[in-house]
């Protein structure tokens, strides 16, 4: 059905007017209907069943329509144009004439028109008081000797009964195309207006079938918690509720009260509705910064249990590399140093043996070489070998048959080898394997190939093999505990992580990026608690700082770590680290390598002697510099005598 402009008349001349104006201007959807007063809201229904969706009408019979209709109604207003041309009509019978003002818009009029209109009196009649109200009213001007009233057509029987002669205001042109323009305008906003709210229910009817395809059950309330919308797994599982129910009767208020009221979230609640285990998460709906509601979600504890177990198998299946080399953080020339050539590492396929003390961060570049070359699509596999017996070690790196061995699956198990096929092998720790382990890891090295226990077939694979170690493997070469030929295997690239106590520049970076955890209290740290922290040796290195930066955030009362908190909390045991330091360089002096010898000589040429600048070049503290100066000169006591010191 067409949208259309309906017409009720009163009369017919603005019947004609009305279908003469309509033609000339060629409006099709124009409709209309000429009815008295009494009839006029039952002509107006009619018009709106054919899909009339705006109405235009005149005077009191507007006002009517406006008082018992919802969709806009259009006023031919009265103009002084159609009052002066009813006055002059008027005068033809006798000048005793009274204007008939039966609606505010024809008295305003009436009032501006009047220095226009001699001796002519404006007599308000409101027909909605009532006929015998009326009558009066008439009577009234009957006893005044008005000889002559104008109005419209509702009162002209009334009036000529009165023996009073009576004028019909006719509308103006101007005033009926004035109403068919704003009719014309309504009604093009309201074909709009529908086709909005069809696009808008069609939405709605989409975003609920999308809502009940989810598994989640999925709630909205309102403020005080009502709720506005339910899907129907929600409501299955709260035992049917539905929207204009109150939340709190399945869920406490205890829960929904800090997000209603102060906008936080709450998530990974459990919930126990009808002895049924649910996990719940909230969050607010905000408007402007004013929180208007919340979303709801809820999910049986039971499924996602089923899900995590799923999501562990995958993932142990599913070997990748998290790392990359813009997570390693630090801006010292050594670390920078380090970073660059594990980046020329990565774009070969040389096994690397990675040396560096516990905590400085062995996997982390192991995992950004391997996402930095061109087997960064394929499997990251790391395994620690200090974490299984040679037994089972070499289980868990060959892999092995069904029945190999007491206690092996009936399906057997692909080794880290072939798990790794095409991409990285990550063997951290390497110093802890046994001889036995070492010389089957030297086969498969050279060969590429891996037989599992128990069984006879060769498997070749496809691999790049990164290995580490904290200790010195040509010592315990030397020692007989390590093979001579594996090491020359291993030790293909070397690549040599600085401990902290050399890159000592980077601990304010890595503290405030270990007080970034959301798991921790927030917190903020002085400079001089950064200070103090930098002139620590860090015998744990980085992860050392990390455990002691956790410490000092759970322990802080007043969310800021200052020095003194430091020096309360764990002070005694880094300075014992420092002394222990002290005492083992003193007992072990280890020969510094050339290389470093040659970087503090240039460091302290290039700062014309001022140690601090040297320092800070070589992203170290000033007493590391000056520890690495005295083991220079233990070797080489006049190798600093050329430089002039500030």
């Amino acid at each position: 059905m067409k949208p259309t402009i309906g017409v009720i008349s009163p009369s017919s001349t603005l019947t004609q007017m009305m279908r003469r104006i309509s033609q000339e201007r060629q409006l099709s959807p124009i409709v209309i209907e000429q009815a008295s007063q009494e009839n006029a809201l039952h002509a107006a229904e009619k018009l709106i069943s054919l899909g009339a969706i705006v109405l235009i009408s005149r005077g009191n019979t507007a006002n009517i329509l406006r008082k018992h209709l919802h969709i806009p109604i259009v006023d031919v207003q009265h103009t002084f144009f159609d009052c002066y041309a009813a006055y002059q009509s008027a005068l033809h019978i006798s000048d005793k004439i009274a204007f008939l003002g039966t609606s505010e818009g024809y008295i305003k009029i009436l009032n501006k028109s009047k220095p226009f209109l001699e001796n002519v009196l404006i007599f308000p009649i409101n027909p909605l008081l009532g006929k015998e109200q009326t009558a009066h009213r008439l009577d009234e001007l009957s006893r005044m000797g008005i000889k002559v009233a104008i109005g419209g057509l509702s009162l002209k029987k009334a009036v000529e009964k009165r023996h009073i002669h009576y004028v019909m205001s006719m509308a103006d042109k101007d005033a009926i195309n004035d109403a068919i323009d704003e009719a014309c305008h309504l009604l093009k906003i309201e074909q709009e207006n529908i086709e909005q709210n069809l696009q808008l229910k069609s939405r709605y009817e989409l975003i609920n079938v999308v809502l009940n395809g989810v598994s989640e059950g999925i709630i909205n309330i309102d403020p005080y918690g009502i709720i506005q919308h339910i899907n129907g797994r929600a409501s299955e599982l709260l035992s049917g509720m539905q929207p204009g129910q109150c939340i709190d009767t399945a869920i406490g208020k205890d829960f929904y009260a800090d997000v209603l009221q102060r906008g936080e979230k709450l998530h990974g609640m459990l919930l126990n509705v009808h002895n049924i285990s649910l996990i719940m998460d909230m969050d607010p709906i905000k408007l402007e910064q004013k929180t208007i509601g919340a979303v709801i979600t809820l999910q049986r504890q039971t499924e996602i249990q089923k899900i995590e177990h799923k999501m562990r198998r995958v993932l142990a299946q599913k070997h990748y590399a998290e790392k990359k080399f813009d997570d390693i953080i630090g801006c010292s020339q050594s670390l920078q140093t380090a970073k660059k050539i594990a980046a020329r590492y990565a774009a070969v396929d040389s096994t690397i043996l990675i040396v560096g003390e516990t905590g400085t961060g062995k996997e982390l570049f192991a995992q950004s070489i391997h996402n930095a070359s061109p087997r960064c699509q394929a499997p990251f596999v790391a395994v620690n070998c200090a974490a299984f017996p040679p037994s089972i070690l070499e289980s868990e790196l060959f892999g092995y048959v069904k029945g190999a061995f007491t206690g092996a699956l009936n399906e057997g198990k692909p080794g880290i080898f072939e798990l790794a096929h095409t991409g990285t092998i990550f063997l951290d720790e390497i110093s802890e394997t046994s001889l036995d382990v070492q010389l089957k890891l030297l086969r498969v090295i050279q060969e590429r190939k891996v037989i599992r226990i128990g069984d006879n077939k060769v498997t070749p694979v496809d691999i790049r093999i990164i290995t580490s170690t904290n200790k010195n493997l040509a010592q315990l070469v030397r020692s007989g505990s390590f093979r001579e030929d594996f090491f020359y295997r291993i030790c293909v690239l070397q690549l040599r992580l600085p401990p902290l106590r050399e890159r000592q520049g980077d601990v304010p970076q890595l503290t405030r990026y270990f007080l970034r955890n959301p798991s921790l209290p927030s917190c903020s740290i002085t400079e001089d608690a950064l200070t103090l922290l930098s002139s620590f040796e860090w015998r744990g290195n980085i992860r050392q700082l990390g455990n002691i930066v956790e410490r000092l955030a759970v322990l802080c009362d007043n969310a800021t770590i200052d020095a003194d908190l430091i020096r309360r909390i764990v002070g005694d045991s880094l300075y014992a680290d420092n002394i222990m330091a002290i005492d083992k360089s003193c007992l072990q002096p280890a020969p510094t390598s050339c290389t470093e010898k040659e970087l503090i000589y240039d460091a302290l040429h290039k700062a014309l002697g001022n140690r601090l600048t040297a320092a800070q070049s070589l992203g170290i503290s000033t007493t590391t510099l000056w520890r690495k100066m005295k083991k220079v000169k233990t070797e080489y006591p006049h190798y600093f005598d050329l430089i002039k010191y500030k």
